[in-house]
């Protein structure tokens, strides 16, 4: 069965969307089961070792999987978001699947996971001009800065933690694109026709 492009991009914004929604309402299931995490101290990703790997580490490989089929239904919206969904879904499901224990190339797999969300809405900004779009953009610069802290935190000193801690800072990379995803998602849907 082949999609119109209309058709695509709306499936696109509803693939999106679930798998951030999914992400989110586990990663916090996660965080409240896991009875030792801190959301400050420990990082988002220690909830993938300890005690809750069954929920943290199975929702994020949804989500990767989520973000890469997005990304191939927004083919015909825009190749810079195609990209970065489709990379940044490689990074989440590598999260998932290296561990915390796995060191380098779980950071790696991070890296790609919040450097390529925190950079599509750039592209849905070059597609779009529109108030949100400029919003969308403006979390992900928010999330690429705090990107830039939390790396400094974790190879460098503390002190750029801001006194939120590691898992603080990682949260201002996360919860901004959250938002500008969950919030393109339901843009795409609902302006997509039927």
């Amino acid at each position: 069965m082949k999609l119109n492009k209309d058709k695509a991009v709306k499936y696109g914004g509803l693939f999106i969307f679930i798998g951030i929604a999914q992400f989110f309402i586990f990663l916090n299931i996660a965080a409240f089961v896991d009875k030792g995490y801190s959301i400050s101290n420990n990082t988002i990703s220690h909830l993938g070792i300890d005690s809750t790997p069954y929920i943290f580490d199975i929702s994020i490989i949804v989500l990767g999987l989520f973000e890469l089929v997005s990304g191939l239904f927004l083919r015909s919206y825009s190749k810079g978001v195609t990209f970065s969904f489709i990379l940044s879904g490689i990074g989440a499901a590598g999260v998932g699947i290296f561990n915390e224990n796995f060191g380098e190339i779980h950071l790696l797999f991070a890296l790609f996971a919040f450097v390529f969300a925190s950079i599509a809405p750039f592209f849905v900004l070059s597609k779009e001009k529109s108030a949100m779009a400029v919003l969308w953009a403006i979390l992900g610069a928010f999330a690429l800065v705090s990107l830039v802290l939390f790396t400094l935190t974790i190879k460098v000193s503390t002190s750029y933690d801001f006194g939120l801690g590691v898992g603080g800072i990682e949260r201002l990379i996360l919860i901004p694109n959250i938002i500008w995803a969950l919030a393109f998602g339901g843009h795409l849907y609902y302006s997509g026709k039927d």
